[in-house]
């Protein structure tokens, strides 16, 4: 309900006059009360107006306000209240009904000091709910207001009109009025004569609107619809309003709408080029949506439910919501009967009803959104208008269930009590904490870092050396594993060449033979032993050390971010490489049985079918090792496909491929922790096993801000065939809504960035991002062969359906949106999805938006949790291309 009191405190702006009357004023007053009143502009509430243009005050007072204090009509600036004087024909009471039957109630009537008892005299006060300071506007609800109610004083229309006080309030309305109501009115008004074309046209050129499809052409609309550059055109954006006043009698408090008016011609003084058929403009058809599943919208929307079966009593507003909902889907006239038929009540509506249905129809009106009129949008999980809570618009997320944010610091107080918990556990094994980014996760490492010994495995060196400098600042002690230094040509490529076939025993071999005359070599192979030889020391290293040496003696490794990607690795290379390489290794004959039958199975192994590698014994592995070494034309990892657990082979622009991957497991005789923002459930235990302990702290509400548009994947396939396109889109899209933002993409989509470092597979603990607005463009897919070689590693097996990759509708994290993946409920999409969500959210957490009051800007299809979300039509995609 309205607050009564409170509206009578809204404030508007007239020319109150200052002294007070008890009777009219004669023409001498009137002459002194004209000069003046320009000059008396006031902000007054509307108690304070009623109070004092009535007994005992009576002031005289013009609605409108003007420029150099000069009361002229030329001289016209501003109106929010406008005003009817009824002299004839028309009593009190039935002006009251008259206004309730076209919806345009005034907010106050009072009595001017000719009315009696036998001849009603008033005066009809209407407030605006918004300011108006175009002087065609003003013109256009003048007109309108006279049309409404015919008996009023034609002779009293002037924009520059003084009004004067009179005896008392006979009616008081808790509401204010629009444009669009009262236009509505005059709409319903016409189409009830008996010549309504005649009468229309005749409105339209007294008012100076355009005549378009047997209408006034106005019209209310999103603001995406909004029209631009169009002539004679007025817009009037709620956001953009002055002194708007939202009390209305046929809307809810949450009714909010953007309009525009066009006019016929440029000046409203310009008679002679009059032409009141509009010709300005083509407006663009909206197309009635096909195959449109009533059976969804019945399930998810409350008030089409409600209103179709009767229990729900609709008013004005909410019928017009559901019909520019209903009328753009085919079959949706059919429901709209059903809804009129559903009580008898809405007989006496139907002659109203079928006239708006129609002007809805003729204007082209677009679907109106949940939030804007139906009474149920603070009760229900809704989309943006009722077609997409029915079927949803590809590119577009509708929200399922609302996520529950907490305080940062909550969520930091949590992490520590379950982290301490973990880490005074007597049992072994795998135990997982999701916890959001930018919390605070390596505070917390680094507090109790100073009372307990163990291991920190981090995703980079970098990231390794950050945190080493913060337990120096606090004086704790600790290790670190070295990084390999920089070398300088022909070392670096010999061990480049190394670590190119898999030849990892090899480099440190390497290594050893190079220190006595390589200082920095011989530094770290000393600090290398250090590592092996420690017993309950803090110490500091990378996944990959931890992962593929497990070197150090701790009983605890805490894995700071999602070591779970480096314990599958994949690798590439050209059949015509393997092959090259294998015969090589044919020069040796006591392995050559064994790599002439490899050779076979890989020419004969079947395309695009997982294998599992053949076990096998070789007589000399240091012989086969050796000559991979020593041949220095082989390049590919052969040693790692010799060590592989599946492969596939791939036929690719005429090139077959080999792509094999080693599973990699921890230590089960350790109790290892593992902290990370995009970890998996469901994978964690396919890959740890059901006994992992999982803990998830779930979301912080942000300081900051994410707005992410889905209307385009940007994937790097999309950019690639359309690489200027999208360059233009983004580079648009990223001015208007997070200019000057620093970026971050794919590492081969330039940008400009300051920051070209940092991008899609190199984002993990970068900080130096923090606080700042950030745009990340892409949405990171892996090659489909990566989720299918995890996918078998892990056990799964997959047939026709289960490996189809279709542009499907999902239903994710509390979100449905369209997205390419796999069929539902199978292990290949689980892992798709986790490994593009992982990349994505790890470059949207650089800006630490949950502690820093940072904007991100998303570009991506797949909907991040808590983000606000935009989608474009494609027309205003091309929009914002050029």
């Amino acid at each position: 309900m309205v607050n009564k009191k409170r509206f009578l405190e809204e404030k508007i702006n007239v020319c109150l006059d200052q002294e007070g009357f008890n009777q009219k004023p004669d023409k001498k007053e009137v002459v002194r009360i004209s000069e003046r009143i320009a000059g008396q502009v006031t902000t007054i509430t509307i108690k304070e107006l009623m109070d004092s243009v009535t007994l005992p005050y009576a002031k005289s007072f013009t609605p409108a306000t003007f420029v150099n204090s000069k009361r002229l009509n030329q001289n016209w600036k501003s109106q929010q209240i406008f005003a009817l004087d009824i002299d004839s024909g028309l009593a009190i009471e039935e002006a009251v009904q008259l206004s309730a039957k076209w919806r345009v109630k005034p907010t106050f009537i009072y009595s001017t000091f000719s009315h009696s008892d036998q001849s009603h005299k008033f005066r009809m006060i209407f407030v605006l709910d918004e300011e108006i300071q175009d002087i065609r506007v003003r013109n256009v609800i003048q007109t309108a207001l006279t049309t409404l109610f015919p008996t009023s004083d034609k002779n009293a229309n002037d924009a520059a009109r003084v009004l004067f006080g009179g005896k008392k309030i006979e009616f008081l309305h808790k509401g204010v009025v629009s444009i669009p109501d009262i236009l509505d009115g005059v709409v319903r008004k016409i189409k009830s004569s008996s010549n309504s074309t005649r009468e229309m046209k005749r409105f339209c050129k007294a008012s100076g609107l355009a005549f378009h499809k047997g209408y006034p052409h106005y019209k209310k609309v999103e603001e995406m619809e909004l029209p631009s550059n169009w002539d004679n055109l007025f817009i009037s954006k709620t956001k953009n309003r002055t002194n708007t006043i939202n009390y209305y009698s046929t809307r809810g408090e949450n009714s909010h709408f953007d309009y525009y008016l066009v006019f016929s011609k440029d000046s409203i003084q310009d008679n002679e080029c009059f032409s009141y058929e509009s010709k300005t403009y083509e407006e663009q058809e909206v197309k009635q949506v096909r195959n449109f599943p009533f059976e969804n919208l019945q399930k998810r929307c409350e008030l089409y439910r409600e209103g179709i079966s009767g229990d729900y009593w609709l008013y004005h507003n909410e019928m017009f919501g559901l019909m520019t909902n209903l009328l753009n889907v085919e079959g949706g006239k059919s429901k709209i009967v059903e809804i009129i038929n559903s009580r008898k009540e809405y007989l006496e509506k139907q002659e109203e009803w079928s006239l708006m249905m129609n002007q809805i129809r003729k204007m082209n009106y677009a679907p109106t959104r949940c939030n804007t009129y139906c009474p149920f949008a603070n009760e229900c999980i809704h989309s943006t208008n009722m077609i997409e809570q029915g079927k949803l618009p590809r590119g577009s997320v509708q929200v399922l269930h609302q996520p529950q944010f907490q305080d940062v610091n909550e969520v930091y107080k949590k992490l520590e009590n379950v982290l301490r918990d973990m880490l005074n556990s007597t049992d072994n094994g795998v135990y997982v904490i999701k916890a959001p980014t930018g919390i605070g996760k390596t505070v917390a490492i680094v507090k109790f870092a100073a009372e307990n010994n163990f291991s920190i495995a981090f995703p980079t060196h970098r990231l390794k050396e950050e945190v080493s400098q913060r337990l120096n600042s606090k004086k704790i002690k600790h290790i670190k594993v070295p990084e390999l230094p920089l070398l300088e040509e022909p070392f670096s490529e010999k061990i480049e060449h190394l670590y190119n076939i898999g030849a990892y025993k090899t480099v440190n071999k390497y290594l050893r033979q190079i220190s006595n005359e390589n200082e920095d070599v011989s530094i770290f192979l000393e600090d290398l032993e250090k590592v092996k030889t420690l017993k309950n020391e803090l110490l500091l290293t990378t996944h990959q050390r931890s992962i593929f040496t497990n070197d150090d003696s701790n009983s605890t490794v805490i894995f700071d971010e999602d070591p779970i990607p480096s314990l599958f690795p994949i690798s590439q290379m050209k059949v015509s490489d393997l092959v090259f390489a294998f015969t090589k290794l044919q020069d040796n004959e006591v392995n050559k049985d064994v790599i002439i039958t490899f050779q076979n199975m890989i020419l004969n192994a079947p395309f695009d079918i997982v294998q599992e590698r053949s076990s096998f014994l070789l007589p000399s592995v240091k012989d086969l090792e050796q000559t991979i070494v020593e041949e220095r034309t082989i390049s590919s990892n052969i040693l790692g496909f010799l060590n592989c657990d599946y492969f596939i082979k791939m036929r690719i622009h005429n090139t077959d491929y080999i792509y094999f991957i080693q599973r990699k497991k921890l230590s089960m005789s350790k109790k290892t922790i593992i902290l990370s923002a995009t970890i998996n459930e469901k994978i964690s235990k396919l890959v740890f096993g059901e006994d992992v302990t999982f803990v998830d702290l779930g979301l912080v509400k942000p300081t900051g801000s994410i707005l992410q548009v889905t209307s385009k994947s940007f994937s790097r396939y999309t950019i690639k065939e359309n690489h200027k396109e999208l360059k233009t889109l983004a580079e648009n899209l990223l001015e208007h809504y997070n200019p000057e933002s620093e970026i971050i993409t794919y590492k081969d989509f330039s940008t400009g960035s300051k920051h070209e470092e940092i991008y899609f597979g190199n984002t993990e603990g970068i900080d130096n991002l923090k606080g700042e607005n950030i745009t990340v463009i892409g949405t990171p897919h892996l090659n489909p062969i990566a989720y299918l070689l995890i996918s078998v590693t892990l056990g799964y097996r997959m047939g026709l359906e289960e490996s189809r990759m279709e542009y499907r509708p999902v239903e994710r994290n509390g979100l449905r949106f369209y997205f390419t993946t796999y069929s539902n409920d199978t292990l290949l999409k689980e892992i798709q999805f986790y490994l593009v969500e992982s990349q994505l959210l790890q470059a949207i957490g650089r800006a630490r938006v949950n502690r820093y009051p940072a904007k991100v800007l998303i570009l991506s299809n797949l909907p991040v949790v808590g983000a606000e979300y935009i989608s474009f039509s494609q027309k205003e995609l091309i929009d914002f291309m050029k």
